[in-house]
């Protein structure tokens, strides 16, 4: 019988009486309104108006469009994402999903649900606060997908180093150039090792190399299916095509830079009222249920309407840490000895 790490179990009990490390707060990031996206943000379905705090801009008229913080901040008015485009500050073009990467350097990730009316990118390209033009087509290649199929959520996976290195990339690259080079996102992607998950509008059962529903999460850099729509949502909720029944849709995707699947959090374009509800509002946890009541995401602004939808959705999800392994750790070192 081989004798137990006695170095090692005394860590594991000094770790079990002092308690789980603690996180170490870092200083606020800069100063301003987006600061207070970089946990939480999200944009609605619906335009509202809002009866809590007062935006910077002094408007409560809040839009579809608006990136806002889960403590009540508009953190960017759709025009403030767009001013790299020159979109005029009367247009709204919607914000249908979002990924905040920087809020130091302002760099968010996000697509729109109308096209420019300039032409420079269309509602399905992903687009950055540093001016880069991704095409949806680019995103779809390799699923064999020709045209544009709408971009609902959005999730760039990888180490935030590589991530922001690549941005800063892609935004000297122009929209065309993507297009000329079809497999140049892939080929960048994997240089930096990083891969963008995402989700979109419409379903492709015959025309992409694997069926793909809106309601699933793909790759971008391996052209594979990162979870079903099934396999979201807990087995008692009929989700999934043809199997069981109904595609619940991904409206908005976020999860630890990881790419761990049980750090997903995500919302659905439509409502279920079976034993175990959900609305199209509420932020759900990967096949476990409501993590965040659409009521209380809305509540800081104090809106009168009790159903906005979540479109876009983002939030800093912490990476399971040392503290979390223990248990289980010890439990196989005992079973071994």
């Amino acid at each position: 019988m081989r004798q137990f790490p006695v170095v090692l179990l005394m860590v594991l009990l000094l770790v079990f009486f002092l308690g789980p490390p603690h996180l170490v707060p870092t200083s606020s990031s800069a100063q301003t309104p987006l600061a207070a996206c970089a946990e939480c943000a999200y944009s609605t379905e619906e335009d509202f108006l809002s009866q809590g705090p007062v935006p910077p801009d002094g408007n409560p008229i809040i839009s579809d469009g608006d990136l806002l913080s889960c403590n009540g901040t508009v953190c960017m008015r759709n025009a403030q994402l767009l001013q790299q485009f020159d979109i005029s500050q009367d247009m709204d073009l919607g914000l249908d999903a979002v990924d905040v990467l920087d809020v130091k350097q302002e760099l968010v990730a996000f697509s729109t649900e109308l096209n420019s009316p300039h032409g420079n990118f269309r509602h399905g390209d992903l687009l950055t606060t540093w001016g880069a033009v991704i095409p949806n087509q680019s995103l779809l290649i390799l699923f064999q997908v020709t045209g544009d199929r709408g971009l609902d959520g959005l999730q760039f996976v990888g180490k935030l180093e590589s991530i922001l290195a690549f941005n800063e990339f892609a935004a000297s690259v122009a929209r065309s150039t993507w297009l000329d080079d079809p497999g140049k996102l892939v080929n960048e992607l994997r240089r930096y090792e990083i891969d963008i998950w995402f989700s979109i509008e419409g379903t492709e059962r015959i025309a992409s190399a694997i069926p793909i529903l809106d309601g699933d999460i793909l790759s971008a850099a391996n052209g594979s299916i990162v979870v079903g729509n099934s396999a979201l949502l807990p087995p008692d909720v009929p989700a999934g095509i043809p199997n069981r029944g109904v595609d619940f849709g991904a409206d908005g995707i976020t999860a630890a830079r990881s790419g761990r699947r049980e750090t997903i959090r995500f919302s659905t374009e439509i409502l279920y009222r079976g034993e175990r509800s959900f609305t199209d509002g509420d932020v759900l946890k990967y096949a476990n249920g409501i993590v965040v009541p659409a009521r209380d995401l809305y509540a800081p602004f104090e809106p009168k309407a009790d159903f906005l939808g979540t479109d876009a959705l983002h939030m800093r999800i912490p990476e399971p840490v040392l503290w979390d392994m223990f248990p289980p750790l010890i439990l196989k070192m005992f079973q071994a000895h």
